[in-house]
């Protein structure tokens, strides 16, 4: 990755950090569902793991993610190169409300440079967001959602994204709420 790269990573990377904030006082973006579930398909690695980090401390000895973190996030990896086209266009659409001028810088990056960013930033906000006293309840609903294969899972969150735009309206997942395709 060249310096000017590595600048403006490290500027998506600060943005990204700061998205779930933003959430909160902008006005919901909408995804399609197709969208929605693509990004969330090639997120699920890095949401995994973060998990799997952010938990490991706090999670009794013989709990699902401690154990299977690693394994889970390597078994969806494998299929996260074809979700990347759909997961580019909701990222990069989520990116234009939040902040055009860096949604444009985004546009020009290659797509493993973008990619890369992606990956560290979508780790870094679960690292952070998750509060410990949830951790329980992630890693229960790890295990019973680790047989799932990552189109299911991707989808299962999509639709569960959508039934929450239902509950509240006004409010969606991280600022995003579904919309038809």
């Amino acid at each position: 990755m060249t310096s000017s790269y590595r600048l403006l990573a490290l500027r998506g990377a600060a943005l990204l950090a700061i998205a779930p904030g933003m959430a909160q006082a902008a006005t919901p973006v909408c995804l399609t569902r197709t969208e929605a579930t693509g990004l969330v398909a090639y997120s699920l690695p890095q949401v995994i793991r973060g998990s799997g980090k952010r938990c490991q401390t706090t999670l009794p000895a013989g709990s699902f993610l401690p154990a299977n973190a690693g394994s889970m996030a390597q078994r969806y990896e494998t299929q996260k190169a074809g979700y990347w086209p759909q997961a580019k266009q909701a990222f990069l659409k989520v990116g234009s409300a939040r902040d055009p001028g860096m949604a444009q810088v985004f546009r020009q990056m290659p797509d493993d440079s973008l990619q890369k960013l992606l990956d560290v930033a979508v780790e870094g906000i679960v690292v952070q967001a998750i509060p410990l006293t949830s951790c329980s309840t992630i890693d229960t609903a790890a295990s019973l959602l680790a047989p799932l294969p990552p189109e299911n899972l991707a989808g299962v969150i999509a639709l569960a994204m959508e039934v929450g735009k239902k509950a509240e309206p006004a409010k969606g997942a991280a600022g995003i709420t579904i919309c038809k395709d």
